[in-house]
């Protein structure tokens, strides 16, 4: 532990190398220590109860037996609400990096940056600032403004029995796919998890859209936190 650090960093990313990058660069600042580097949530849980940590770098993509990226803040954010949490994900949809902010995040900080963006990020969350790179800030901006111009369009949608209700209508695969998408896996992505074909996976997509009454994917991100549970769950 150093003597002069401020700030406790901790690490959750499923992927080991990337705790060891993280704790190697860190070790070239000295106002923030790493307290610990973990890849699997229980053991960072049981940290959390023994030692105070000023911030959480979390990968939104977790193994597959993980929690749910967004239900995970949610869950830390009511446990902990002084810890800060500072997202490292591989999926950088604008969509999401907005539902992660409404849960409580303090910042974002996409996989394709240099570590030092990284870095920049912690400090900048240690100092009580949201962070969010120029790139993530003005894709959010074309995002919001095109889901004001289909706001008008929006189906008047209730929430709760008649969702439960669709979502019958979908298939064991089409709810998977769904499931996957809501997670930020590409149709690529989603076609190599079950070895089937991206054209397969598209039209289970389509048609799953189409069985919901949504026409598009804002449309599909805009209503996820009525249904993404029903569905992660299903």
């Amino acid at each position: 532990m150093k003597q002069d650090a401020i700030w406790q960093v901790v690490v959750l990313d499923d992927h080991p190398l990337i705790g060891k990058a993280i704790q190697y660069r860190l070790a070239q600042e000295a106002l923030l220590d790493l307290a610990g580097a973990f890849s699997q949530r229980q053991q960072l849980m049981a940290f959390l109860q023994r030692h105070s940590v000023d911030v959480l770098v979390l990968d939104y993509m977790l193994g597959e037996d993980e929690l749910d990226g967004l239900q995970m803040v949610k869950q830390l954010r009511a446990r902990y609400p002084d810890l800060k949490i500072l997202i490292s994900s591989a999926v950088e949809k604008p969509a999401i990096v907005q539902l992660l902010l409404k849960a409580g995040v303090h910042g974002f900080v996409g996989k394709s940056e240099d570590q030092e963006v990284l870095i920049t990020a912690l400090h900048q969350v240690c100092r009580n600032k949201r962070f969010l790179t120029a790139d993530m800030l003005l894709e959010m901006d074309k995002f919001q403004e095109s889901d004001r111009e289909m706001h008008d369009y929006l189906l008047p949608r209730q929430t709760g029995e008649d969702i439960t209700l669709l979502l019958r209508n979908l298939s064991p695969r089409e709810i998977e796919v769904i499931r996957c998408y809501l997670d930020g896996l590409s149709i690529t992505q989603i076609a190599g998890k079950y070895a089937r074909s991206r054209k397969t996976i598209s039209g289970q997509k389509q048609t799953a859209l189409r069985k919901l009454g949504l026409r598009s994917d804002l449309e599909l991100f805009k209503y996820k936190e009525h249904f993404g549970e029903i569905v992660l769950h299903h």
